[in-house]
């Protein structure tokens, strides 16, 4: 017999997105700077390209984070969002407070 699992407020189904990793996590940005801001996100999963589109916010603040990080070939950065999915996806996040949807993408 197991024991029920808790609520998890900011993942709705833990177990459902539970895959192994392995490797090492190397960001040389750490969180310094993270503001409290995204621990009030809820993390909805993996996206490709496809569910990006169903959360225009979300792929258009997904672009301008892009941007800033130095993706200023405009047909590059298309390219990529368009292929989200065929080998690199995002990361979709739901706001606990507004229901705003953000979305991430490790492209270095």
């Amino acid at each position: 017999m197991s024991a029920a699992l808790p609520v998890f407020r900011y993942h709705p189904d833990p177990v459902a997105s539970a895959v192994p990793v392995e490797g090492e996590f190397a960001d040389s940005y750490g969180l310094a700077g993270v503001g409290e801001e995204i621990l009030e996100h809820v993390t909805l999963g993996e996206v490709g390209h496809t569910e990006l589109a169903a959360h225009p916010e979300a792929r258009d603040q997904l672009r301008s984070d892009l941007r800033m990080g130095g993706w200023h070939d405009a047909s590059q950065l298309e390219s990529f969002l368009t292929h989200l999915g065929q080998g690199a996806s995002a990361m979709l996040f739901r706001c606990t407070v507004c229901g705003t949807h953000l979305a991430y993408a490790d492209a270095s």
